[in-house]
């Protein structure tokens, strides 16, 4: 692993390809439900988790997903050009990507689109699974409505290394949570898809770390098991001693009395926390004030 702001990050593997292209548009209007915009600074993810929804969303190969990004070199210019035309409306980052992977620390895309944001005074939601979050704390720090959140869905790590194995560490996602609610900041967890307990944790443990990294909102949502998820996380997990217990995230009863624990739990730690709804795909919230 290499250290990046502190944090442990996976190293670029051999065949990743990067790709720069100039584009037309940058904001793309509500999205998902409870979003005004969202904004993709790439198109393509190092991370290639196992289960993300964005290979059947774009009706590319599962197997090709976390193999190359293409980085949208002129971003913020047309962003710029968009907003001083569309109404003043919530914009997530990122919605297909993730805006904080490695290649953001040398392009600076979405620290470009945030500075963007933060001149005409927009609302902001941020969602990663790096601390590279942190390089840009002074950025959200400055901004009236904006939140910023992480995306966990296991506390355990070896799980997380079976299913998203270029993705950052456990450790490494709560650490940035709590350097982010010490610098004031609104900050939440996406559980999403939610992995089985595994590795000694359950309801009130995770809830407690989730307390500890001082996080204040939590959403979650089910495994969308379409477009070879299931046969691709399959595939991860043979041979290991957790599978049986992993192969449990499309138990949709089991989950469901896992995930109603968990809110219980959150809830009774002062953590707000969005039940799922099966018929919304958002694992976002509405803009809040960095101070409520």
């Amino acid at each position: 692993m290499e250290e990046l702001l502190g944090v442990r990050v996976p190293p670029p593997r051999d065949d990743f390809a990067i790709r720069e292209v100039t584009v037309d548009t940058a904001l793309r209007a509500n999205p998902l439900p409870g979003l005004d915009y969202s904004l993709n600074p790439y198109v393509g993810c190092y991370h290639g988790c196992v289960f993300c929804y964005v290979p059947r969303i774009m009706q590319i190969d599962r197997a090709a997903w976390g193999t190359s990004v293409v980085v949208k070199r002129n971003l913020a210019s047309v962003l710029a050009r968009e907003i001083r035309k569309l109404p003043r409306g919530l914009v997530a980052i990122s919605t297909a990507t993730d805006p904080y992977q490695f290649v953001e620390g040398r392009y600076r895309i979405t620290r470009n689109a945030l500075e963007v944001l933060l001149r005409a005074g927009w609302p902001v939601s941020i969602l990663s699974r790096s601390g590279l979050m942190l390089r840009d704390v002074d950025l959200f720090t400055q901004f009236s409505q904006i939140e910023v959140g992480m995306s966990i869905p296991t506390l355990d790590d070896e799980a997380r290394a079976l299913l998203e194995p270029w993705a950052p560490p456990i450790e490494s996602r709560l650490r940035c949570l709590g350097k982010l609610a010490e610098a004031g900041l609104t900050t939440f967890v996406s559980i999403a898809p939610a992995y089985p307990p595994t590795g000694g944790w359950d309801a009130a443990s995770v809830a407690d770390a989730f307390a500890r990294a001082g996080v204040r909102k939590a959403s979650t949502r089910l495994l969308d098991a379409r477009w070879g998820v299931r046969d691709a996380m399959l595939a991860r997990l043979e041979g290991s001693s957790l599978a049986p217990e992993l192969a449990r995230i499309s138990d949709r009863p089991y989950m469901e009395s896992y995930l109603a624990a968990l809110a219980d739990a959150s809830e009774a730690r002062g953590i707000a926390f969005r039940r799922w709804d099966t018929s919304r795909r958002s694992g976002f919230y509405g803009p809040h004030t960095k101070k409520d």
